[in-house]
């Protein structure tokens, strides 16, 4: 193909990427510098790390920042322990019934953020079923606090983000040779020693790539965090947002993404190296 003819079918991506992203974060980068005036909503254009220094000064912020990425870790985990299972059942044992299960897990990312969340409100509310089972089958006396709580919130990032687990972990499995497991059996292997000897080790890349999404999707989550947390669990995408929207201090929400999107850039690099290290081992 001749270097223009590739120009032009690159071209509309590259100015589409160009208008969306890369002119948005330099004005964005831009906007962190900027203060804003004492007393008033207008804009100090001066460049100055003072935002920077406030953010990473202030145990609240911090706080904030901690709460995101242990919760992010947290989920991560959950929707790895959860995924595992479920991908290598899918791969070796749905058989027909395969694309049928593929479509019912990827359903949390076609219906978006906000229906799942609202469902989990009636689920995990003082009133919802949760509660209620428990109730009725004895185990407590008064409605546990889900929502409000760091571990409501997580409920809703694992309902959420778990088919970003599942799906890397589904490629990774087809690609593991079914006699590999066979063989270990044959020679005595239990299924534990199987799982942890030989398919763990070949399914790191789709681990790598699985944790990775699901990291950086929970680290940026807004809507989840914002309803189930109901204004109790701060995090720091939610804290992003009352700043720009509520306080308008729009230089200090920028800051606050700046550093949210320098964690996202030390997450993939951890990743992709993680993913590299795996390759190389297969």
């Amino acid at each position: 193909m001749k270097p223009l003819n590739t120009f032009l079918l690159i071209a509309p991506a590259a100015l589409l990427m160009l208008g969306v992203f890369l002119v948005p974060f330099l004005l964005l980068a831009v906007l962190s510098l900027w203060t804003l005036k004492p007393g008033t909503l207008s804009l100090d254009t001066s460049l100055t790390l003072a935002n920077y220094a406030r953010l990473f000064g202030d145990t609240y912020y911090l706080g904030s920042l901690w709460t995101t990425l242990w919760m992010s870790a947290v989920t991560t985990l959950a929707c790895l322990i959860l995924g595992l299972p479920l991908a290598q059942w899918i791969v070796r044992r749905a058989g027909r019934a395969r694309g049928l299960l593929i479509g019912l897990v990827i359903i949390p990312m076609v219906c978006g953020a906000l229906l799942p969340t609202l469902g989990l409100v009636n689920l995990l509310g003082p009133l919802g079923v949760v509660n209620g089972a428990l109730k009725s089958f004895g185990l407590i006396t008064s409605s546990l606090p889900l929502l409000g709580r760091p571990i409501g919130v997580i409920v809703g990032l694992v309902q959420a983000f778990l088919p970003l687990m599942v799906l890397p972990l589904i490629t990774s499995v087809e690609r593991i040779p079914l006699d590999y497991e066979q063989a270990a059996m044959s020679l005595g292997a239990r299924r534990v020693t199987v799982w942890r000897r030989v398919l763990l080790p070949l399914m790191l890349p789709g681990i790598a790539a699985g944790g990775l999404l699901v990291f950086c999707a929970s680290l940026t989550a807004f809507v989840t965090p914002q309803i189930l947390g109901q204004g109790k669990v701060v995090t720091f995408a939610s804290l992003a947002f009352q700043q720009a929207s509520r306080v308008l201090d729009w230089p200090f929400a920028s800051a606050l993404a700046m550093v949210m999107l320098a964690l996202l850039l030390v997450v993939a690099g951890l990743g992709a190296a993680v993913a590299r290290f795996a390759r190389r081992q297969a």
